[in-house]
């Protein structure tokens, strides 16, 4: 039976939050789906889980994938799936229950591509735990969206060496996660004439991982690849800079003036400047749900992202000729 709908899930080595993606699609209010995991070389026993009999009642079928990254496995997802509709969403996600039918009924209102929004699954977040938001920011993220199968066709679908061939791919890591070749097929599709709609009911909620600060640097490093993906979407730009140059809300000032008034020999001046910076993570930090001693503890480390993103930036634009800090 061929299904209206192909939900495509890629997962590596997250078995319970593979059940509790599971348990989200089976409480759907729209049912004509089947599911697609691509398990990409899990050794924790995902394949087993999605067939298990607690996830009774949902068209599953388990697609293994050799290890070669999210990317991969989405692209494995779709050649081995059958809908006339593909939604995306990941492993660490819960969709909510009307999240299809909403999907659904904006595609056949007369959208090709649709994007949903995806939540935090938990408000606020302690220093350093990390999960996902993302609405109507225009970066088009797989862990909540919907396609007609022709439209991802017609516009080459997600491109596997974009990093590459870029140059903005950084390391393993990126190239295990992903990045960027979804946020390039929304716009192929925007500027190619596809309707593109913004749907707020189809909502995901996001896992939230414990604090790990050594995960956090690994991660800051990806964000050297955004000086080039602002280069090829420029459109993005009101969004995610701040003045023309700055990424994100987070003022990263004071570390570029303390870099420079050291590198200057203006020792007052850094020091002023250093002090400013440790005066704004902690500011940041007053709301945080943990003890006032924890939040002192917490500013180096802070600071050290910022540093961190700063340099990350700092190489991505001189290897995309784009200035973003």
């Amino acid at each position: 039976m061929t299904r209206l709908v192909s939900v495509i899930v890629p997962v590596r080595d997250r078995r319970d939050l593979l059940a509790a993606m599971l348990d989200g699609l089976r409480a759907q209010t729209f049912d004509d789906f089947e599911v697609v995991v691509v398990d990409d070389a899990s050794t924790d026993g995902c394949a087993e889980e999605a067939l298990s009999e607690r996830h009774a009642g949902l068209d599953v079928r388990v697609v293994p994938s050799a290890g070669r990254g999210a990317v991969a496995a989405r692209r494995t997802g779709v050649e081995r799936s059958q809908g006339s509709i593909l939604a995306f969403t990941d492993s660490d996600c819960v969709p909510r229950p009307g999240w299809l039918e909403a999907g659904v009924k904006a595609l056949e209102a007369g959208a090709d591509v649709v994007k949903g929004a995806t939540h935090p699954a938990r408000w606020p977040l302690a220093p350093f735990e990390r999960s996902m938001a993302s609405f109507d920011e225009g970066l088009y993220p797989t862990c909540n969206m919907f396609y007609r199968r022709d439209v991802y066709e017609r516009f080459g679908g997600f491109d596997g060496r974009a990093g590459e061939q870029l140059g903005f791919r950084v390391g393993a890591r990126a190239r295990d996660l992903g990045f960027g070749e979804d946020t390039l097929l929304a716009w192929r599709a925007r500027r190619g004439g596809a309707m593109v709609r913004y749907e707020e009911a189809a909502a995901v909620d996001h896992h939230v991982f414990p604090p790990d600060f050594a995960d956090a640097i690994g991660r800051v490093a990806v964000l050297g690849a955004f000086p080039a993906l602002l280069r090829e979407v420029p459109e993005l730009e009101p969004q995610l800079l701040r003045g023309g140059w700055s990424f994100g809300d987070r003022s990263r000032l004071p570390l570029y003036a303390t870099v420079l008034a050291g590198a200057l020999g203006r020792r007052r001046l850094a020091l002023a400047s250093l002090v400013w910076w440790a005066a704004l993570r902690g500011r940041d930090l007053r709301t945080a749900p943990v003890s006032r001693w924890r939040k002192a503890a917490l500013v180096p480390a802070e600071m050290a992202v910022d540093a961190a993103t700063g340099v990350a930036l700092s190489v991505g634009s001189v290897r995309a000729r784009k200035l973003v800090l």
